[in-house]
């Protein structure tokens, strides 16, 4: 026997059978998620589930291949200043493939079910899954249309108004509009009251843009929003408004320049460029002194709920290629999820990824009845910005990790751009880490409304009514009823800290919110998971969820954690 051409021909073909596995259904193959839906959209299952499952078979077989040939070097977009005459024209290349993926995406008319109220958790249901071929060119655009077409049903109507939405809300690349964000500015992104580009009054409704916009992420978008200061005598967000700049101003290219684009880490295949505005027209939305709180309440809220979704699926696509990596890849004699370390790195990156999904979509069944009616007042408003903002954080902070541990699962392999999208789904997320606020802006704003608006008493009555709805299970709901207690306490000393101490104490405050919350919300799902379908799997997540992250006891490793880790890897 030739042992060498023996052991050669079984690792090719391990490796020619997983990726046969990466080409499955990310939808039918992911039995938990589906459950997810079912229990977050119960009344509209039967209706979703098939428009699901249709699409999660092309984002395994279509759009991953699509996304991963238009992120390859020489295909990146690329802007053309000159037409071949010479005469002055601005045009974002794209590679042809970059035009098929779009055309995958918005057909799933995720913006447009995203515009009916009471449509928020429908549409992340289908983002969840394009996100898992990451940002994909279009996700981040697919964000900051959605918070466009909010602020348009938000405010009074004008000419074209209804045009605009429709397009927006097209279900191709080919016929629709796409939206863009525009805040940054070079002297400060995060810190908006520093914005100097000037909005000058040409009439009533027109308005004119002058300046330059640093971060321009869709730079080639055929509607902006962005910000500007109407009033240069007043300082800080009070003087800014929220303006939409169309490309095409009467069918003529609008007056802005797009400088260059940038070299990103990730998130490549998206357009992020620098732009000068040289007296560009644009629409005012409402009245023009609400700019800065229709920007809060509307744009950035809603790009931070997209921004959680992406990141998860980002996550969760990286698990299920490394998961079945380990079953496939044989290391010393035996598979490499055989070995406890590495089932154990899996069924971590498992369980939390499956408790902040189940945390965004209590978040946007929350949103949704809000939007509705449902449930109404000013106090279910800042509870949505809280959990909100705590969501995006931890969710862009552990799946970067995740991500990367996914990574490691491949060990040299991992690292090879051609072998998994794995090095593209890890560059793509510490992108949308970085986005609509850094850890550090998101701890701060959660500070400035805990104690403005005392959301910390607001998140305590309503995680106690939450677990109140629970099912008891003593071994599980015990610790959970602990945490909260803890939490009251440390709630109570943290108020009593000087300013500077807070601003270093939020971050351990934030985490263990956060957590908690997460906790409680998967314990909705797993709970139903096991009285709908006789399933433990998310009930054995959350009991690891619990014994790793909550409070400070260490878990014991021995044989019941094994053989807990054993159990959440055996059920997808």
């Amino acid at each position: 026997m030739n042992i060498k051409a023996d052991n050669t021909g079984k690792g090719r073909q391990a490796i020619s059978d997983w990726l046969m596995d990466c080409r499955k259904n990310v939808y039918a193959a992911d039995r938990d998620y589906a459950h997810t839906i079912k229990h977050a959209l119960p009344a509209d299952f039967t209706r979703l589930h098939p428009e699901l499952e249709s699409f999660g078979l092309k984002v395994a077989a279509e759009l991953e291949p699509l996304v991963t040939e238009n992120n390859l070097s020489y295909n990146l977009p690329r802007i053309e200043h000159y037409d071949a005459a010479g005469n002055p024209h601005q045009r974002v290349i794209h590679h042809p493939s970059y035009r098929e993926a779009g055309n995958i995406i918005y057909g799933t008319q995720m913006l447009k079910r995203m515009s009916r109220p009471g449509g928020m958790t429908e549409c992340l249901a289908f983002l969840f899954l394009s996100s898992q071929a990451g940002e994909a060119g279009h996700n981040c655009p697919a964000a900051c249309s959605a918070g466009i077409i909010r602020v348009l049903q938000k405010t009074p109507d004008f000419p074209g108004k209804q045009a605009y939405i429709e397009r927006l809300t097209a279900s191709s690349y080919d016929t629709n509009y796409t939206g863009a964000q525009f805040l940054t500015e070079i002297q400060g992104g995060s810190d908006v009251g520093l914005n100097a580009v000037e909005a000058r009054r040409e009439n009533e409704n027109v308005w004119r843009i002058r300046g330059e916009k640093w971060f321009c992420s869709n730079a080639g978008a055929d509607l902006i929003f962005l910000t500007a200061r109407h009033d240069p005598g007043i300082p800080g967000t009070k003087g800014l408004g929220l303006f939409l700049v169309p490309a095409l101003w009467n069918g003529e290219p609008n007056h802005y320049f797009i400088r260059r684009l940038k070299d990103k880490i990730g998130t490549r295949s998206m357009a992020t460029g620098e732009v000068d505005f040289q007296d560009a027209y644009a629409l005012t939305l409402g009245n023009v002194e609400d700019g800065f709180h229709l920007v809060m309440d509307n744009v950035l809220h809603l790009s931070r709920l997209f921004n959680t979704i992406c990141v998860l699926g980002m996550a969760r696509r990286a698990f299920f290629q490394a998961c079945h990596y380990a079953r496939r890849r044989i290391v010393f004699s035996k598979s490499v999820i055989a070995h406890p370390l590495a089932a154990e790195n899996l069924a971590r990156i498992k369980s939390e990824n499956s408790a902040m999904l189940a945390a965004v979509f209590a978040t946007a069944r929350l949103q949704d009845e809000y939007d509705t009616g449902a449930a109404s007042g000013e106090n279910v408003k800042l509870l949505l910005r809280l959990l909100v903002n705590m969501q995006k954080y931890l969710s862009a902070q552990w799946s970067v990790q995740h991500i990367h541990h996914a990574l490691d699962t491949l060990a040299g392999n991992g690292t090879i751009e051609t072998f998994s999208a794995i090095p593209r789904l890890l560059r793509d997320s510490i992108v949308c880490e970085n986005w609509e606020g850094t850890h550090n802006v998101l701890r701060a704003q959660i500070l400035k409304d805990i104690l403005k608006f005392d959301l910390d008493s607001l998140y305590i009555s309503y995680m106690r009514a939450e677990m109140n709805k629970l099912k008891t299970l003593s071994e599980i709901l015990q610790p959970v009823q602990d945490e909260l207690a803890r939490l009251e306490t440390l709630i109570k000393t943290f108020r009593e800290q000087e300013t500077d101490l807070q601003q270093l104490q939020i971050r351990q405050l934030v985490d263990r919110m956060v957590i908690l919350y997460c906790a409680v919300m998967l314990y909705h799902e797993a709970v139903d998971q096991q009285t709908r379908e006789k399933s433990d799997s998310k009930m054995d997540c959350l009991r690891y969820f619990c014994l790793t992250r909550l409070g400070s006891q260490k878990a014991s490793l021995d044989r019941g954690y094994l053989n807990l880790i054993s159990r959440i890897m055996q059920t997808d």
